[in-house]
């Protein structure tokens, strides 16, 4: 302290000494100078008092070299364990970041994992869906050809339905006929028609069968009558002949040349009908020719 005051009041006489001077030659104001060469002097002064003597320096000085010196070993010594404890530290830290940095690389390699993982999962997944999308595509393909084939066989039924019903409306409207008038035409129609039922008709069958059984129980009536008739002008026939031979050989009677044996006492005999032409004769000739008499006469 005593010796910055030395400083101080040392440099302050300088600048007094420096303001006197330059107030010499400008006729400036010298009294200002004056006072701080003084408060310089004194400064000094107060300063060289307050100073510690040489030995005391000395002293201080060589106590404080050897602060310093153990302070400098001191620090020495701290440095290289400072700097061996930064080596050990960063070395940790080093090990530290390796650490750090393979396990952040394993869990990359991990996350990576999981990824293809998860992307096989969803290509997995894609390719089911698609496998059951065309399953369902399949199903529904093969629901629409069962309903079409079901929808064509339900069209085909109604037609065959259809066709059954027309055609034993047909068969009824003929077989109705056929009961009404029991003729073989009329039976011969029902009956083909009974026969064109897709499916046939037993109902319808027994009534025909029933109609023909009427119609043979006709024709077999019919045929007797005629069997009758034919035998009753036989027997009239000859009966006549026998009483009047004479008037019989002078008879007319009627041929057909072209067809058949029989001469005819009737010229509208049924045996002519088919005759393509018919001739009158007398009875001696026709017998004379070989004709016969016709049964039906």
């Amino acid at each position: 302290m005593g010796t910055f005051l030395v400083l101080v009041g040392l440099i302050g006489i300088c600048w007094g000494l420096v303001g006197l001077i330059r107030s010499f030659f400008k006729k400036g104001n010298k009294k200002r100078n004056f006072i701080i060469i003084g408060i310089a002097f004194i400064l000094m002064i107060f300063g060289a008092s307050i100073s510690p003597t040489s030995h005391s320096d000395s002293s201080k000085a060589s106590t404080q070299s050897e602060k310093k010196i153990e302070t400098k070993r001191t620090s020495s010594t701290s440095s290289e364990e400072q700097l061996k404890q930064k080596a050990e530290h960063k070395e940790k830290e080093k090990r530290k970041l390796d650490a750090e940095r393979k396990k952040q690389e394993e869990e990359k390699q991990k996350l990576e994992a999981e990824r293809k993982k998860q992307e096989e999962e969803k290509q997995k997944l894609e390719a089911e869906r698609k496998k059951q999308e065309e399953e369902k595509q399949k199903i529904e393909a093969e629901r629409k050809k069962q309903e079409e084939e079901k929808q064509k066989i339900e069209a085909e039924r109604k037609a065959q339905e259809e066709r059954q019903k027309q055609a034993e409306n047909e068969a009824t409207t003929a077989l109705s006929q056929a009961e009404a008038h029991p003729t073989r035409e009329n039976y011969n129609s029902a009956a083909t028609l009974i026969q064109a039922i897709p499916n046939g008709n037993q109902h319808l069958s027994a009534r025909l069968a029933t109609v023909d059984a009427t119609i043979k129980a006709n024709e077999a009536a019919e045929a007797e009558r005629q069997r009758q008739a034919a035998a009753a002008q036989e027997q009239a026939n000859q009966v006549a002949a026998a009483q009047t031979p004479q008037q019989n050989n002078e008879q007319t009677v009627y041929i057909a040349p072209d067809h058949g044996t029989k001469y005819h006492l009737n010229p509208n005999c049924s045996g002519l009908n088919n005759a393509n032409s018919v001739v009158a004769i007398s009875l001696q000739e026709a017998q004379a020719r070989g004709y016969t008499l016709c049964k039906r006469g």
